[in-house]
Formats: structure tokens, sequence, C-alpha cells
């Protein structure tokens, strides 16, 4: 199974997806799931709305698509709430945005989030990339915290941080990477030398990138067809199965 491991559907700021034309980008990827995200200024401001808007989706295209749900760290005890209220009504794993939700991701005011879905065993996609808030190695030190979660390092850094990828995701075995933005034979064949194609998560971040180019990076790594199997869905799979074992 194929699965992108994020995605946005829906009316941001900058990018327009409807759920119809993800299906069709999907099918002529050879995607068969993709992790829905809530939008911008859901995941800032308006979590519970952006959490319902795509469990919706997942509760309507079952075998297509996957809900994350996010909160913002700010809203403390009400964003503890509501990342278990959306966690226990099936979203699969958890995102969060330091930049767009105003917080470094060292900082401890995260740490009753990540809590949450240590208890719900659902992986948790970070942003990085973006100076100050949200570095490789930042994410690094909070994987330490919390061995007993899988992160996934979205976009692994990039743009200007990408070089920090690697000895992060060397430091901690919980964060996976991930291959949005990247290239063949500079990133994502390194990332197979440094940390292995099991820890390689596939995603698109469509419609920001486009799908139709990232799976075809993917299929360019110099890799045997089973760890790009791997790559392209086995992985996510693997931690989806532990969510809802």
């Amino acid at each position: 199974m194929n699965i992108d491991a994020h995605v946005q559907i829906g009316e941001g700021r900058y990018h327009r997806v409807v759920p119809e034309r993800m299906l069709e980008q999907m099918d002529s990827c050879g995607i068969n799931r993709a992790l829905i995200s809530p939008i911008d200024r859901e995941m800032a401001v308006h979590n519970r709305e952006g959490n319902d808007r795509v469990l919706a989706l997942a509760k309507r295209y079952p075998d297509r698509f996957l809900a994350y749900a996010t909160a913002n760290p700010w809203y403390e005890g009400a964003a503890v709430a509501e990342l278990e209220r959306a966690l226990g009504e099936g979203a699969a794993a958890v995102k969060l945005h330091p930049p767009l939700q105003g917080f470094m991701i060292m900082e401890s005011l995260v740490h009753p989030l990540i809590e949450v879905a240590a208890r719900h065993r659902a992986p948790v996609y970070v942003h990085t990339g973006t100076p100050a808030y949200a570095l490789p190695l930042q994410l690094t030190e909070l994987a330490l915290t919390y061995p007993e979660v899988a992160f996934i390092m979205g976009k692994n850094g990039k743009t200007d941080f990408w070089i920090d990828a690697f000895p992060a995701l060397e430091r901690a075995s919980n964060i996976f990477g991930d291959t949005a933005h990247d290239f063949p034979e500079r990133g994502m064949a390194r990332l197979c030398k440094v940390i292995g194609p099991e820890r390689i998560i596939f995603s698109s971040n469509h419609p920001v990138s486009r799908m139709t180019l990232e799976v075809e990076k993917v299929r360019a790594i110099d890799v045997t067809e089973a760890e790009k199997a791997a790559i392209l869905g086995g992985n996510m799979e693997r931690l989806l199965a532990a969510r809802f074992r």
C-alpha cells in the first residue's frame, strides 16, 4: 500500500484543494491513502474546526483519507482536551507546526500534547526548517525526551537546515525522515545510508509541492524495489498499525 503521509485539503491562505481533486491526484500517482492536515488558520487558531473538518473527510472516504489532529499548545488545558477528543474520535496522528502555533520545539509548553500522543500511540508530525522555532536538532531534543513516541521530521529541515537533518536523525532513533522537497541523489539516497530506508516516510506535502513529482523522486532512488515500497507506504503503515492496534 502506498501512503502519502502529509497533504492538505481545503482553502488555505495560499492554496485551495477540493477532496475530489485530491483523489484524482492520488489515483494518477498510485497513492492508496493520504493523511490530511488541517490548514493554516486551523493549525494556528481554529483547532476544533480543523480537526472536525479533516475527521469528517476521513469518515466520508474511510479507505482513502486519514486525519491529523492538532492543538495549539498555548491553549494549555483546552489544547490537551481537544487533542484527546480528536484522537478519541479516530484521528490517526498528530501534527504540530511551531511557527504557525507560536512555540519552539524544545519548549516544555508542548510536552502535555506529546504525552497525549504517547497515550494514544499516535505518531507526531512536526514541521521543521523555520528558524528559530523549528529546527531538526531541536526535534532531536524532544524525541529524546519522549523515546516512546514516533516523530516524523516534516520536510527534514528544508530548505535552509536540511544539512542538520542527518545528525538529528542519527541521534534519535524514534525520528523518521520525510521525503518532501528532497532530491533522490543528494538527500534521499544519503538518508538511506545514514538511517536506513526503514526510517524514511514518503510525503508529498501536496499542494505546496506536487504529488506526481514527489512520487517520481522516490522511485528514482537507487535502492531495491522492496526498500522503495517501504518508503512509499510500508513504514507509515507500520506506524499506523501501532496506533490502532
